[in-house]
């Protein structure tokens, strides 16, 4: 547990750091993310966070995310590294200070580093045993999110509360393969997060 929270605060100092140098200029760098997330849960590690991009007139995000699971929670410290594609077609306004996507939908491939796991195949196993690579997952999601403008920030423009119910490539074909046995809710994780806009 000590590491899982040495390394969450050591990610979060650094994101706030960034965030702070960006804010002290006037012009952002056109490389510079438009905002970061936090997330918790969403099988891209229990604490994940990110930095990301708007593209599509808004309407799609492009995240890169670093994430965490610890020991006492994976049997193991697991270490992920996601990219994140997001489309929220619609949105709509509640007042001058808040507005919500009521729909979003979303892919992602993430990839898990430590020796346990094998990008080609595993090798402790005979041939043919496993026919995926136990260390890359495809999944994909939707969600929705509420968002309210900070207008008295000087760091960022608005933050946003987001949800996501998604499942990944090996537990979604069990179900699949198995409707009898599996039920939809046996297979599908929620997740929530936090991004600031710049």
């Amino acid at each position: 547990m000590t590491s899982m929270k040495g390394i969450f605060i050591y990610l979060t100092v650094l994101v706030l750091s960034i965030t702070s140098l960006q804010a002290q200029e006037n012009d952002r760098k056109w490389y510079a993310p438009d905002h970061y997330k936090a997330q918790f849960a969403g099988n891209i590690g229990f604490l994940s966070v990110a930095a990301g991009y708007l593209h599509g007139m808004g309407k799609l995000e492009t995240d890169l995310y670093g994430g965490f699971l610890p020991k006492a929670i994976g049997g193991d410290d697991i270490f992920t590294a996601t990219l994140k594609s997001t489309y929220a077609p619609w949105s709509r306004e509640i007042n001058n200070t808040y507005s919500y996507k009521p729909f979003s939908v979303g892919l992602y491939l993430s990839y898990s580093f430590g020796s346990q796991f094998d990008t080609i195949s595993p090798n402790e196993y005979p041939e043919g045993y496993y026919w995926w690579a136990t260390s890359l997952r495809v999944g994909g999601f939707l969600g929705g999110s509420i968002t309210k403008q900070l207008p008295n920030s000087n760091a960022f423009e608005s933050m946003s509360l987001y949800y996501e119910l998604g499942s990944y490539d090996l537990v979604f074909l069990s179900y699949i393969q198995n409707l009898k046995s599996i039920r939809i809710y046996d297979v599908v994780n929620l997740s929530i997060g936090v991004k600031m806009a710049l």
